[in-house]
């Protein structure tokens, strides 16, 4: 299967994953200028927008995938973001998390790091 097609299918079990956690969909593959995230989702248990990278790596020999978010791409997520809150006018707080995929799309493993400031 080709990256493009995988990393589409990853972004698809990154949602359901986070829609079993009690996350609800607001938007996806959002882009401002030359910046884009993956998923635009509300956290229902602190009423918080939650703007997600996805990373999906099938081997780790080269690293996970969220060791690939460095402070350019935390850097592009705000411009996202920014741009994003402004336009739906939403007053809500926000934050942003990866989700790192690893493995076989058949049956992945799933690393969730929330609020991350670490980049």
């Amino acid at each position: 299967m080709p990256n493009f097609s995988k990393g589409i299918q990853a972004e698809k079990i990154a949602l359901t994953f986070l829609e079993n956690k009690g996350y609800a969909l607001l938007d996806k593959n959002i882009r401002a200028a030359n910046s884009e995230v993956d998923l635009i989702v509300l956290d229902q248990r602190y009423d918080e927008i939650v703007f997600v990278e996805i990373k999906y790596r099938e081997r780790t020999e080269h690293g996970e995938g969220s060791q690939s978010v460095d402070q350019r791409k935390l850097n592009s997520m705000v411009r996202v973001a920014n741009s994003y809150l402004r336009k739906k006018q939403f007053k809500k707080s926000y934050r942003f998390d990866i989700i790192s995929i690893t493995g076989n799309l058949d049956k992945p493993r799933f690393d969730h790091f929330e609020n991350i400031s670490w980049t």
